[in-house]
C-alpha cells in the first residue's frame, strides 16, 4: 500500500471490545490521543466519518505480533477490517505496524500520568488510546528515518 508523507495520520489499536484512537497533526509532528470507540456495529462508519470530516490523509492499524515475530490471532481480523474501510474511502493510504507491548507502555503511561494502575473499565478506553498513540510515535520515529 502507498505511503503519504504529509497530512494528518490516524492510528488504531483495534481490539474485539474497543478501538483506541490517536492522531498527527498535519505537519505529523504532534500525536494526540483521542476518544476510544466501541468496537460495534458502527465502527466502521464512525471511523469514515471521523477520517473524511478530519482530512485524514493515512491510517495505521497496529498489528500484534508474537515474540517469534509472527503475527498474532487477532491480525486477520484487523486487515479484514482495514480492507473493508479501504473500500469506503479508497484514496486513503492504510498501512500495518507493529504495536507489539505498546499495551504495557500504555499502562505505564497512564500510571505516571494518574498515579494509579488503570482499573476502572473508563481507564481500558484511556490505556487503549495511548496504546494507539504510542503506536503512533512509533510509526512517525521510524519514518523519519529513511
Amino acid at each position: 500500500m502507498r505511503k503519504v508523507k504529509s497530512g494528518r495520520i490516524l492510528a488504531v489499536d483495534y481490539g474485539r471490545k474497543r478501538v483506541g484512537l490517536a492522531w498527527s497533526d498535519e505537519m505529523r509532528v504532534v500525536v494526540s490521543p483521542l476518544k476510544a470507540y466501541d468496537n460495534d456495529e458502527n465502527l466502521l462508519n464512525k471511523l469514515v466519518s471521523l477520517i473524511t470530516e478530519n482530512n485524514v490523509t493515512e491510517v495505521i492499524f497496529g498489528i500484534p505480533l508474537r515474540m517469534s515475530g509472527e503475527e498474532g490471532e487477532l491480525a486477520e481480523e484487523i486487515k479484514n477490517f482495514a480492507k473493508e474501510l479501504s473500500n469506503k474511502l479508497p484514496n486513503i493510504a492504510i498501512c500495518f505496524f507493529d504495536e507489539s507491548l505498546t499495551s504495557k507502555d500504555a499502562e505505564a503511561l497512564f500510571k505516571s500520568k494518574h498515579g494509579r494502575y488503570p482499573v476502572e473499565k473508563r481507564d481500558k478506553y484511556i490505556i487503549d488510546s495511548y496504546s494507539a498513540a504510542i503506536l503512533l510515535e512509533e510509526y512517525l520515529r521510524k519514518d523519519e528515518n529513511f
